[in-house]
């Protein structure tokens, strides 16, 4: 009876030896390449790696990723903990990770709510990026509990902790709020904070306790402009609720005329809504925001913003370096530096 003949094993029953034999490699170099690690060395050459992975197409091969993840501690994905999917920055860096680790063999997964430490406790990932460790109550000594446990490809987005056996990404956005504030204030009486009403958050204060917050009332106050919180203008979170609620406050006889924005998305629901009311930018209204905007969703010109100059593949680097690379280290420090960039919401500086 020939091999063409023979009945293909049902998938449950081919194993990762099946598919070293039928690729000719060692039992070492299929489990390379079929557990994320095809970015080793001991994975070897590119033809090497696509036979092992026509080989487990050819046989129905589904790796057994609990298994992988107890023996090797490699969870074979990455975890990106952004707690929200309505923010356009988060979409962005999804995008670009997805990308750079299916070069890696490694899976993408989004946390969109702020339960990471529970999720984390219970899983195991390559790498995590965790993006409210400022911002959720005890979220230092969570991280830091995670970190002494069997999660050692962490990344932290945070401007309070150092590196203790994770990296930390330092990229706080506080200066530039403060420098967004003098540049619009030279223009106009009056500058406004459109912030999203966030529950919670560092005292349980939401919004007006949030570090953002606190920078513009800071810049506010440093102007001699006053307390500030009657400047800032608070919108239930999401862009049909920015949208909504910009069109109410463009409309009515107190409207603004300098905004800064928390958010990308919210610049970009303020941006529609000065359309629909028939305002125009920058003359009638100026705006930026807070981090920086996708391209391809800016439809009436480019957002004038606050941001990091190549973010998003800069900070994909260092998650899919944390994943790859899983020897215990130390951690490491990556500062992000802000920088505006003008679009056509703000006016040339004389």
């Amino acid at each position: 009876m020939s091999r063409d003949s023979v009945d293909p094993l049902p998938r449950s029953a081919v194993t990762l030896a099946d598919v070293a034999r039928a690729a000719g490699v060692s039992l070492a170099t299929a489990s390379f390449v079929l557990s994320g690690r095809a970015g080793s060395r001991s994975s070897g050459s590119e033809a090497t790696k696509a036979k092992v992975r026509e080989a487990a197409a050819d046989l129905g091969y589904v790796p057994n990723r609990h298994a992988q993840a107890m023996r090797t501690g490699r969870g074979g994905g990455i975890v990106l903990a952004l707690g929200s999917l309505s923010d356009p920055w988060g979409v962005q860096l999804t995008a670009q990770v997805r990308d750079d680790a299916l070069a890696h063999d490694l899976s993408t997964l989004v946390l969109a709510d702020e339960r990471w430490f529970e999720y984390l406790l219970g899983a195991s990932a390559d790498a995590a990026l965790l993006t409210s460790i400022d911002f959720v109550e005890d979220g230092p000594q969570k991280l830091r509990r995670l970190a002494a446990s069997t999660q050692s490809g962490l990344v932290a987005f945070s401007a309070t902790v150092e590196p203790e056996g994770f990296d930390v990404v330092a990229s706080t956005p506080y200066l530039a709020i403060r420098r967004a504030y003098r540049r619009l204030r030279e223009r106009h009486e009056r500058v406004h904070l459109l912030a999203p009403a966030l529950r919670g958050g560092p005292g349980g204060g939401g919004s007006l306790s949030h570090p953002r917050t606190a920078a513009f009332l800071a810049a506010v106050l440093e102007h001699g402009d006053g307390t500030g919180e009657h400047l800032v203008r608070l919108t239930a979170e999401g862009s049909r609720e920015t949208y909504l609620s910009g069109v109410d406050w463009l409309s009515s006889p107190d409207r603004p005329e300098a905004v800064i924005c928390f958010t990308g998305y919210q610049a970009l629901a303020l941006q529609l809504a000065a359309r629909q009311v028939g305002l125009s930018v920058p003359d009638d209204l100026e705006f930026l925001a807070i981090g920086d905007v996708p391209s391809d969703a800016e439809y009436f010109g480019p957002i004038s913003y606050y941001g990091v100059d190549d973010v998003f593949a800069r900070l994909s680097a260092v998650i899919i370096d944390r994943a790859v690379d899983r020897e215990d280290r130390p951690g490491a420090l990556h500062a992000f530096d802000w920088e505006f960039f003008p679009g056509t919401t703000t006016r040339e500086e004389s």
